[in-house]
C-alpha cells in the first residue's frame, strides 16, 4: 500500500542524489542556508514542496490547521522553528501560505464539534468576525469563506510579530513577510497588497470569479 511513496522517494533519489544537477550531496557537505520559511495549511493539495517545485534546501516548513499561527507562547513547536531559522539560518522571507476551499475555515464557519479541531482553529474567530463585516448582503455563503481565509492569512501575520524572533529580525529589517493565498480552485498565487487593500494575483492573472467550496 506504500508502494506508491516508495516509487516517489526513488524519484527524488535520482534527481537529488544520482543525476549530475542533483544538490543534496553538497548540501549534506556544506549544509544548508534556505531563504524562505514557509508556513502552510496540512492539506494534502497545498504542499509547498509540490506547489513551488522547488529543489531541497529552498525552505523550511511548518504545517497547521489553516496555515494558522497562533499568538506566541514560548516553548511551541512554531516559536523553536523561527528561532532556528530566523537566528541560525537568516532566513530572508516567511510566507504565511493560506488556501481556498480550505477545511479548516470551514470547520471554524461551522462551529465543528470536535474538540480537538475546534480548540485550535477557534483562535482565528476574530479574523471570522472581520470577514463577516466585510461581506455584504449581496454577497453568497463562499463569498464568506473566501474573506475568512484571506483574514485568516492576515491575522497569522500579525500574530507571527508577536515572536521574539521574528520582531527582532524584523526591527533589524533582515526579514519580510508575506501573507499568500493558494487559489487551488483556479491555479493562482495571491500576495496582500497593503496599499490597495487586496490580495493581488502574483502571476498576472485576469480576475477570476471568486468561488471557495464547490
Amino acid at each position: 500500500m506504500t508502494q506508491n511513496l516508495i516509487d516517489g522517494f526513488l524519484n527524488f533519489r535520482k534527481q537529488a542524489y544520482d543525476s549530475p544537477h542533483g544538490t543534496m550531496r553538497a548540501l549534506m557537505k556544506l549544509g544548508q542556508s534556505p531563504d524562505y520559511f514557509i508556513i502552510s495549511c496540512i492539506d494534502s493539495r497545498g504542499n509547498p514542496g509540490n506547489v513551488f517545485q522547488s529543489q531541497p534546501g529552498t525552505f523550511f516548513s511548518h504545517k497547521a490547521m489553516g496555515a494558522i499561527v497562533r499568538p506566541y507562547k514560548k516553548g511551541t513547536a512554531l516559536a523553536a522553528a523561527l528561532q532556528f531559522a530566523l537566528k541560525y539560518n537568516k532566513v530572508k522571507h516567511i510566507i504565511i501560505l493560506g488556501h481556498t476551499g480550505c477545511g479548516a475555515v470551514k470547520a471554524l464557519i461551522d462551529n465543528i464539534p470536535d474538540e480537538d479541531i475546534a480548540s485550535f482553529v477557534d483562535v482565528a474567530r476574530s479574523a471570522l468576525n472581520t470577514a463577516k463585516e466585510l461581506a455584504s448582503a449581496e454577497e453568497t455563503h463562499d463569498d464568506l469563506y473566501r474573506h475568512a481565509e484571506e483574514q485568516i492569512v492576515l491575522q497569522s501575520a500579525e500574530n507571527l510579530r508577536g515572536y521574539p524572533s521574528v520582531q527582532c529580525a524584523l526591527d533589524e529589517k533582515r526579514i519580510t513577510i508575506k501573507p499568500w493565498l493558494f487559489d487551488m480552485h483556479e491555479g493562482d498565487l495571491l500576495e496582500y497588497n497593503p496599499d490597495l487593500a487586496q490580495f493581488i494575483s502574483l502571476i498576472h492573472t485576469a480576475p477570476t470569479e471568486k468561488r471557495v467550496h464547490a
